[in-house]
């Protein structure tokens, strides 16, 4: 395939309307629904789509061959306000286009996210993966059928986008290590849950640059309920730090802590994952991990819409990382030395 075809393939709708200088939602219209827009706009797009080699080709036989205009949206715990703010960013994404955002709650239930996921697959376009709980094999199943794109995971013939889970990590176990922390305690979220592997993972190499001692407990439901109950086991033998799965955990762990008369951070620092706005809120604030919740879903989206425009224009699987920080509160600081 020649350097002109290849680049004429991967031409979306996004480009045709800036080269026509109108909204994507005008250009999906004067494909799809010509009848919507003047005749003078559709001309002007059809001449810039012509320029830049953009081609609504007919789809293959295997791939449907009528728009629902809907987009699935799997997501494993609609009340997590993490899920939440990623919804936000891809409700950005479609904003102006005719695409609807369909939401498939699976209440961390691996059969009903089954169940939701092989419901939606004759009436929406394509699915974003937020928190998938399902096989590799499943899901590669799945993306047979229709276009997927798969969040904090990576699935091999997959897109993707994920958090940089080592940078993130290399950041809390650096500020613990200047904090005197020697103890670390990772505590564990869904046993299927890749990101928990990867959070895992990370976590001991991280340890091991700064000479930490780390151990793992868990796994536990990623609620304040799982964080309590986590504190609950540990009580008699608490580390110098513990590093949660997500906020939630990490904030039943840390108000336990206190109620329990344990003093954060002087003698525990608590740090959890993904910044939710109440971690700002308890105690001195949580310290966490933040990943750019809104721009991951608007990623997320944007991929999949042009994997459903233009199926062809990326043979392999498109892998994204997005940045990790960490957001220094008051659960962690300085040990007291006696």
């Amino acid at each position: 395939m020649s350097a002109d075809r290849d680049s004429a393939e991967r031409v979306t709708i996004y480009d045709v309307a800036k080269h026509a200088q109108v909204a994507p939602s005008t250009v999906s219209r004067a494909f799809s629904r010509p009848g919507r827009v003047s005749a003078a706009t559709h001309a002007k797009v059809m001449a810039s789509a012509k320029a830049l080699g953009y081609r609504s080709a007919p789809p293959p036989a295997q791939e449907r061959t009528q728009r629902n205009n809907r987009l699935g949206i799997e997501v494993p715990d609609l009340t997590n306000p993490y899920f939440a703010e990623l919804i936000s960013g891809m409700q950005e994404a479609v904003k102006g286009l005719d695409h609807m955002l369909l939401l498939l709650d699976s209440a961390e239930d691996e059969e009903r996210e089954r169940h939701n996921l092989l419901s939606a697959v004759d009436v929406v376009d394509g699915i974003v993966l937020s928190g998938s709980r399902l096989s590799d094999a499943t899901l590669n199943h799945l993306t047979k059928r229709i276009p997927v794109v798969v969040m904090n995971r990576r699935v091999a013939g997959l897109d993707s986008v994920t958090p940089d889970y080592e940078h993130g990590m290399g950041q809390a176990m650096a500020h613990l290590a200047e904090t005197g922390t020697r103890t670390v305690t990772y505590v564990a979220g869904p046993v299927n849950s890749w990101s928990d592997g990867e959070r895992w993972r990370t976590a001991r190499a991280a340890a091991k640059n700064y000479g930490i001692q780390i151990n793992r407990q868990g796994p536990y439901a990623p609620t304040t309920t799982g964080g309590e109950q986590a504190f609950e086991d540990l009580e008699g033998v608490l580390p110098h730090a513990v590093i949660c799965y997500n906020d939630l955990i990490a904030l039943g762990f840390m108000v336990s802590a206190m109620r329990s008369g344990v003093k954060v951070p002087s003698e525990l620092s608590v740090i959890g994952h993904d910044d939710i706005p109440l971690a700002r809120f308890v105690g001195g604030g949580l310290t966490s991990l933040a990943t750019p919740k809104r721009a991951q879903g608007r990623a997320a989206v944007e991929r999949l819409i042009r994997r459903i425009e233009n199926p062809s224009a990326h043979r392999t699987p498109v892998e994204g990382s997005l940045p990790v920080r960490l957001v220094t509160r008051g659960s962690t600081g300085h040990r007291r030395t006696y």
